[in-house]
């Protein structure tokens, strides 16, 4: 198994912690928090009462040390949150808290596989605790985390289950949409691009970075209708939403491929050219037709 300073990532570090008692929890974070922040970064630690005045004992105030309140985090899409903690400074950041594990939902475990395949490239530590006594979150934490947080350190964690790809997560975890627009046929796409195109406009976006996310929605949606790489889109009952965190656009893309139609694989020459215009790609087909979903940086 892979620990300590063999564990250094450049992107994300997402790792359960699996401790019960917050005065040990306290402990064993503590030493990464102060790493953090005396390089620079920002840590936030969301714990309830009792979790905060632990590290506040130990650590003390200190301006990037922030103790957000679980309700506001739990408020907050966890996509959102981490990527700007993540892109406040080139240092990087941590995240230690209970936000997933308490809740109990399905919606809890897709958030932790969200944060897996959202945030890959991000500098960024998200450590989730987990109670060890408690079955049930035990059974989570083993599931849904790359790495474990051990008293020596990270380590690989053999009982992780990548999230597939192709696996939707709840859009919510994107952040709040910004537009939703009907795109029935061919001739709508071009109220797409402009609509795409007056959000990029709006987030400042540079022309080339820009041009990319609008291409990207344009050719999800083809491939959400069910079109291959030289025909148009399909008409049918085909839906764009948009969503915006700090550090990227989400495009949605809603359609309705003739029945049958298989989901397109990464191998797919539809799939690789879609990837052409993003950072990351989904697709998914299911009982109400197929979502194709991208992600794109709003930064090069």
């Amino acid at each position: 198994m892979t620990t300590g300073a063999d564990a250094t990532l450049d992107g994300l570090l997402h790792a359960a912690v699996l401790c019960g008692d917050p005065d040990e929890l306290a402990r064993r974070i503590a030493p990464e928090v102060r790493t953090t922040l005396g390089a620079g970064g920002t840590a936030e630690i969301v714990l309830d009462r009792r979790g905060v005045r632990a590290f506040r004992d130990l650590m003390g105030d200190h301006g990037r040390l922030r103790f957000p309140s679980p309700a506001t985090a739990a408020a907050t899409p966890p996509a959102r949150r981490v990527e700007g903690l993540a892109g406040e400074r080139d240092a990087r950041g941590l995240v230690l808290g209970r936000v997933c594990a308490d809740d109990r939902s399905p919606e809890g475990e897709l958030a932790e596989n969200a944060i897996t395949l959202l945030l890959a490239d991000e500098p960024v530590s998200v450590l989730c605790v987990y109670d060890p006594a408690d079955p049930d979150e035990l059974g989570r934490a083993l599931r849904t985390h790359p790495w474990l947080h051990s008293p020596d350190g990270p380590r690989r964690n053999p009982d992780f289950r990548p999230p597939a790809a192709s696996s939707p997560v709840p859009a919510g975890l994107f952040g709040s949409s910004v537009t939703t627009l009907p795109v029935p046929d061919g001739s709508a796409l071009s109220t797409l691009r402009g609509r795409v195109a007056a959000i990029a406009r709006d987030l400042g976006l540079d022309p080339e970075r820009a041009e990319a996310v609008v291409l990207a929605a344009h050719e999800a949606m083809l491939l959400a209708s069910g079109a291959d790489l030289v025909s148009d889109l399909r008409p049918g009952q085909n839906v764009l939403d948009v969503r915006v965190t700090p550090g990227a656009v989400v495009a949605e893309c809603r359609g309705t491929p003739p029945s049958g139609t298989p989901t397109p694989a990464v191998e797919d020459p539809r799939f690789a050219h879609l990837r052409r215009f993003c950072d990351r790609a989904t697709a998914h087909t299911d009982q109400d037709g197929r979502l194709v979903r991208v992600l794109t940086g709003t930064t090069p």
